[in-house]
């Protein structure tokens, strides 16, 4: 599941996205105490800007 939004300032957009990731597997991802888990989450904000 991913969530995004385009926030505009002027010629300036930001652009935040949030991901969750889910599945039964668990071997999938790797959590902050190197744990085996079945889901992870990412954040990542971008920055464009238009001239």
């Amino acid at each position: 599941m991913t969530f995004t939004a385009n926030v505009k300032a002027g010629p300036l957009t930001l652009i935040p996205e949030v991901r969750f990731d889910n599945t039964s597997k668990s071997d999938m991802f790797v959590d902050g105490n190197n744990n085996f888990t079945t889901g992870a989450s990412q954040f990542v904000l971008a920055a464009v800007y238009a001239f």
